[in-house]
């Protein structure tokens, strides 16, 4: 196995290719999209600089150097200035307000600038006056999400973590922990109330849709598009407010979610992708729809009951991953893909926080698997690393080498730094609001 100085040596070759994409603007830098479309600039936490601003402030952390500062905080002038021209953005949180509102607090934590805090707290208001007052609390209207995929265009109301309220919610969650606006948790507990209104009832409990009236088959248990990620809000809602109606439904929700899971291997479970879509025992594995993400509630039910049958349910999730031979082993719910989204990179993070959390070996041996796979699977030169990828399933032929977080090198060099560091024994990650590990940090 490599050393934790090799994982990190990686993880500074892919600074270096993402260095060599930047581009300085009028307040600070911003970076090109990917090799294949280099003079496309995105801001966003999901593909832009907000993500790659966090994986600078991930290398000074881990190596003290302060030009990884000065970087992270440059590309955070830019962020200001941007956020300041707009007057409306996505309510997508890794896409618009709320996931700028989170890189300004955390760049505000590592550097002690309050410009930061104040261009969060810009953000999130924003945010807000974007909200519409609907049923008993309030909901986001907005351009339905994946257009470009479907060719379905028109105005929903979104409830998901990755495009719609639950997403704004736990977002919100991050920024009243850290003293960003008065008003935060009473419209944490707005949102939550509306999805408590608009929850379905559905085998082994409750469910929540992507949209109001989606109109293609996409019934989505798992984590960021779906049942698992509200639930997982409604637990996290509980934690802050002691209101048992939201632990009831995160319950709720989970049990849908056992419900709708299959044995895998021995002992193991997974649920499928989508379940209305006529292909049935599909399953991904990393964040957005596996058990990379959807594990990590069945992990917060467990910190926050001390019931062990939820822990158990994270694990088994796990060990049905295990058992498909990932991450060496690739199929239809492990595609060509390396990202924290979908698939390696999020998968890497997600074991590395397992074996802090529970000391088992077994999460740091799959951990250091997935680094080696992602070497393995790497491009570049003896000073640089990057890697191509497939971003979606369905458009297997579409491959580009992106620069951002949630799909590029930012977010694998993320987890290559995470790894290495936990091997030194002084882990660093920046923990995203849909992480249940805060105590870890």
């Amino acid at each position: 196995m490599p050393t934790h100085k090799e994982y990190l040596d990686i993880a500074l070759q892919a600074e270096t290719w993402i260095s060599r994409h930047a581009h300085k603007t009028e307040h600070g830098v911003v970076w090109g999209l990917a090799n294949e479309v280099p003079d496309v600039r995105l801001r966003t936490l999901y593909a832009g600089s907000a993500g790659i601003a966090l994986y600078y402030l991930e290398l000074h952390q881990a190596t003290g150097e302060p030009r990884f500062l000065e970087t992270a905080v440059s590309a955070g002038r830019d962020l200001i200035a941007y956020v300041h021209q707009k007057d409306s953005l996505t309510c997508s949180a890794l896409g618009g307000w709320a996931g700028y509102a989170f890189v300004f607090t955390e760049l505000a934590r590592g550097s002690d600038d309050e410009s930061f805090t104040q261009a969060a707290r810009h953000c999130v208001q924003k945010l807000r006056d974007q909200a519409t007052d609907i049923g008993a609390g309030i909901g986001w209207v907005a351009p339905m999400p994946y257009a470009n995929l479907t060719g379905v265009e028109g105005q929903r109301e979104i409830y998901d973590v990755a495009e719609g309220a639950a997403g704004i919610g736990l977002y919100y969650l991050h920024a009243h922990e850290h003293g960003v606006h008065e008003d935060l948790l009473t419209w944490v507990c707005a949102i939550a109330d509306r999805l408590l209104e608009v929850a379905q009832t559905a085998d082994g409990g409750v469910r929540w849709q992507l949209m109001e009236d989606i109109p293609w088959p996409f019934d989505a248990p798992n984590f960021a598009h779906g049942t698992a990620g509200v639930a997982y809000f409604m637990a996290r809602v509980f934690q802050a407010t002691g209101d048992e109606r939201y632990l009831d439904a995160a319950c709720a929700g989970a049990g849908h979610v056992q419900a709708m899971a299959e044995p895998v291997g021995e002992d193991g479970y997974l649920v499928p992708h989508i379940l209305n879509d006529g292909r049935p025992h599909r399953f991904y594995l990393g964040f957005c729809h596996g058990p990379a993400g959807t594990a990590r509630l069945f992990y917060l039910l467990g910190q926050i009951t001390d019931d062990p049958k939820w822990m158990e349910w994270s694990r088994g999730l796990d060990r049905g991953l295990a058992a498909t031979g990932a991450p060496e082993q690739r199929d239809r719910g492990y595609w060509n893909n390396i990202s924290q989204c979908c698939c390696d990179a999020g998968i890497g993070d997600h074991a590395l926080w397992m074996y802090r959390a529970t000391g088992d070996e077994a999460y740091l041996e799959l951990a250091q698997r997935v680094g080696n796979e992602v070497i393995r699977r790497s491009e570049g030169d003896e000073q640089t690393r990057f890697w191509p990828q497939a971003e979606h399933r369905s458009q297997p032929d579409f491959v580009q080498a992106q620069t951002g977080y949630m799909q590029g090198a930012a977010g694998v060099g993320s987890f290559l730094v995470h790894l290495a560091t936990t091997l030194r024994g002084t882990p660093v990650k920046v923990l995203f609001p849909e992480a249940p590990y805060g105590q870890l940090s």
